[in-house]
């Protein structure tokens, strides 16, 4: 008897782990998509993918809402969903390809459910996009930006904080390295989903 029940235990704790992965978002990165679940339970993410050299095509779009009902845009906007999975995420946009650049690059299963695995793990409760030319990367709200790090515009950036009027953000660069610092208002646009 007190094998059969240690058996037992010992299979559920092979399943919780995989049970429990599979029940939430995270936000991170998932190789091209940044996404960041927000403090009410929704999504934010900019999915940037490219290939080739010298003339690199590439495929760009935003999404929002819902997990499982969202928008992706960019010039149009298309339905779709993203869920939890074993080693990431699972991103279905059925006209996903539609999007520029898209069919050249993206993977036909995006219609019926693109595995993403996770690359890094985050804080992040939204992303915005840098509508300045340049914003430094403050240490704290309106400090000096001398030597600081910049972003620049149209650069898309995870949010750790929101503060008075201020973004503490968090920017990867192509090598994979963060940079965080604060910007102000004026300088980044919240992500919108376009209205149907």
């Amino acid at each position: 008897m007190i094998r059969y029940l240690a058996m037992g235990v010992l299979s559920w704790c092979a399943v919780a782990p995989a049970l429990a992965g599979s029940a939430a978002l995270h936000s991170g990165k998932y190789e091209g998509l940044m996404l960041a679940v927000t403090p009410g339970h929704q999504v934010e993410g900019f999915y940037q993918e490219s290939m080739g050299e010298g003339v690199a095509r590439g495929c760009t779009f935003y999404l929002q809402g819902k997990p499982e009902a969202l928008t992706t845009w960019l010039d149009a906007a298309y339905p779709g969903s993203v869920a939890a999975a074993s080693d990431g995420v699972t991103l279905t946009v059925a006209q996903g390809r539609q999007h520029p650049g898209c069919i050249n690059v993206l993977m036909p299963e995006i219609a019926t459910g693109l595995e993403l695995s996770q690359t890094a793990s985050k804080q992040w409760i939204g992303l915005v996009t840098v509508s300045a030319d340049k914003a430094y990367l403050l240490k704290t709200p309106g400090a000096k930006a001398a030597k600081r790090p910049y972003i620049v515009k149209h650069d898309v950036v995870g949010v750790l904080a929101f503060k008075d009027g201020w973004a503490q953000v968090e920017f990867i660069n192509a090598d994979d390295r963060s940079f965080t610092g604060w910007i102000s208002q004026g300088q980044y646009a919240r992500l919108a989903a376009p209205k149907p």
